[in-house]
């Protein structure tokens, strides 16, 4: 057995800077603050997982999106995919 993927911090402190500033989330937003206390329906997931799959080069599925409830389970999502913050 394998153990859980972690997301590297500043992945994980660059996605929560893109749900507090371009979708509005509160300043207080944490990374596992859940989506559903920001008030993101699935909408709005869905434009989070576009605008991560543009940043960063990944797809990320519907299903996907939909069933990571934080910041940090998209994080998480995103390195599984290879994910990586340009140096």
């Amino acid at each position: 057995m394998t153990a859980p993927l972690t997301a590297p911090a500043d992945l994980t402190e660059a996605v929560l800077d893109i749900v507090r500033g371009k979708f509005e989330a509160p300043q207080d937003t944490t990374a596992t603050t859940p989506y559903e206390d920001m008030d993101f329906d699935s909408l709005v997931l869905l434009e989070l997982a576009v605008h991560l799959s543009k940043v960063y080069g990944v797809e990320i599925g519907d299903d996907e999106i939909l069933d990571a409830t934080n910041v940090a389970e998209t994080a998480r999502l995103l390195t599984a995919k290879g994910a990586r913050l340009a140096r």
